[in-house]
Formats: C-alpha cells, structure tokens, sequence
C-alpha cells in the first residue's frame, strides 16, 4: 500500500499521538537503539574516508538512496506496531525557531536546558523514560561534523542547544538555488564536489558540504537542520535524536522534489562502476538487498502531500 508522508504542521494530534506511541514502542523493545548503531558503524567509516576510501551513507552520491532505504526500514518497523503512521517530515525552509510546534511537549519536546542541555520535556526526556544506550561523540582537532573518530559519551539523556551555533536555517532560495542544479553529482564525488561553476553535485549541496559563492559560510540544508538543532543531532549517533528522522525525511522529499523537477536527467549518478562509491547497481550496505536504482522510485511506496 502506498500511504502519505504529511508536513507535521498538517498532522492532527491523534496522528501525532501514534507517531510518538510507536517511536517509543520500538524503543522499549530494542530496535530503535539498533537503527542509531547501525547509522554510527556505517557512517564512521564514511567520515574517515571523506577524501578517498569506501563511502556508503554520507560524503557521496550513496547519501540520498542509502538514508532512503534506512527510512523506509525505519518506518516499517514503526507500522509493525501501527500499520497507519508514517513518517513526517520537517520543512525547516519556512518552520523556524523553538517556537515551532515542532518542539510541542507532546510531540518533539523542546530544547535542552542551560548548562548541560537536556532535554527535560516532552517524550523524549530522560525523566519521561527515554534513555540513551548507544551515544558517542567525536574527538580530534577536526570539526565533529568532519571527524571520524569517536568515545563513548557516557550521558544516558538526550542534549538539544539550538540556535547555538548557528542562528540559521535553510531558506526558500537556499532550496530553490540547488533544486535547479540539473546534475544529480560529480567527481570525485566527495564533500568538495560541486563547489565551483557550474556546481555539477546536487546532491552535496544538498547535503550541505558545499555552497554557492553568495551563500554564508553556515550549515546548508541536510547539515543546517542537524546544526540548528545541535546537541546529539551534531554528530553520527544523530539519530538518538527523533527529530533527525524528520529531518532527513525532508531531505528524502528534496530529493523526490528534484526529480520532479529534472525529468530528463539521470536521476542518480555515477551509472557505472566507480572507485570507492555506489554505482546505480551497487547493493546497498549493510543490507545488500536494494540499489540506487532500486530506490530512485519513491512513489511504490509513499508518497509527499
């Protein structure tokens, strides 16, 4: 059955409710904690080997069909325990600031406190019973949105501090600017691809490595929502985080919106084997089940209202 993914704005509170009651169910149950490691064992290899080297879910063109496919997993466990919630999705083009429903204390819960930044409302509070178990951040000189190496953070609550770094996010023009970019990516396929005219990498400036000269230097897209919101949506244990699954369903739907929009390109790139990144028939790790070209197709599955 093909269902919606719906804005939250356009969610009813019931929709909400059962979104909620299911994300926390496959947490109690174990499955949600191994999404987040499965994230972390993958992606740390990808960090690491942003320049050359095996990439698979960020830093190359594998970034939009992997986080699809980890989505649509995602989402399928959430309907084994309510066969009608799907995931939503956060426009952060227009839905600004703590103030967002978002951040409701039924829904997100809002920003950490001050000092340490835990989250102390909302289901996902530490007083409200979830607990973080697999939680790392990044150590070296490197900025932690680059770096690859990782200790064990031994707070079992989750950390929000929005705004901190940067007070910005993603504009209608930011999205509309790489939305027109006709090339789906391009060598060599890493976080500087598409950084010079006639900026070939729709995809990294989607990701949010790359930038258009007038842009500002801070986080764009994919990388401004994990920045804005800070705290563990910084780092690749990001998704202890629920509201990383929000952000990266609009970052899916960038993508669906993108096709739509460039109907006679390729829709993923490189088409053919290629060194250290996913080709259009590369199974995908650490399934091994589903290709780029399996995925370009959203519409068999869900689709955006």
């Amino acid at each position: 059955m093909v269902h919606i993914r719906k804005n939250h704005l356009d969610m009813s509170r019931e929709e909400k409710r059962r979104f909620v009651h299911a994300v926390r169910e496959i947490k109690r149950r174990g499955i949600y904690d191994r999404f987040v490691a499965l994230h972390i064992r993958i992606n740390s290899t990808d960090y690491l080997d942003k320049e050359t080297g095996k990439r698979l879910g960020h830093i190359n063109p594998g970034f939009l069909p992997w986080h699809r496919q980890y989505l649509l997993r995602f989402e399928r466990a959430l309907q084994r325990v309510d066969p009608r919630v799907t995931l939503p999705y956060w426009d952060w083009t227009f839905d600004h600031g703590e103030d967002s429903p978002l951040w409701d204390e039924e829904f997100m819960g809002g920003n950490g406190r001050p000092g340490d930044r835990r989250v102390m409302t909302g289901p996902f509070a530490r007083d409200n019973g979830w607990v973080l178990n697999v939680s790392v951040i990044p150590v070296g000189d490197e900025d932690p949105a680059l770096n690859g190496h990782f200790t064990h953070d031994d707070r079992d609550f989750l950390v929000r501090d929005m705004g901190t770094l940067t007070d910005k996010l993603p504009t209608p023009k930011e999205l509309d600017d790489t939305l027109a970019l006709p090339v789906y990516d391009c060598p060599p396929w890493n976080h500087t691809a598409g950084g010079e005219a006639p900026f070939n990498s729709f995809r990294n400036h989607l990701e949010g490595y790359t930038k258009f000269p007038w842009e500002e230097k801070a986080g764009k897209l994919h990388a401004a929502g994990h920045v804005w919101v800070g705290g563990h949506m910084m780092y690749i244990g990001s998704p202890n985080d629920p509201v990383f699954f929000l952000n990266h369903c609009m970052i899916d739907r960038c993508w669906a919106l993108w096709q739509e929009r460039n109907p006679h390109v390729p829709h993923y790139l490189p088409l053919t084997d290629t060194p250290d990144v996913p080709d259009l028939h590369t199974r995908l790790g650490p399934w091994h089940t589903m290709t780029p070209a399996d995925l370009i197709d959203h519409t068999k599955w869900y689709r955006y209202a």
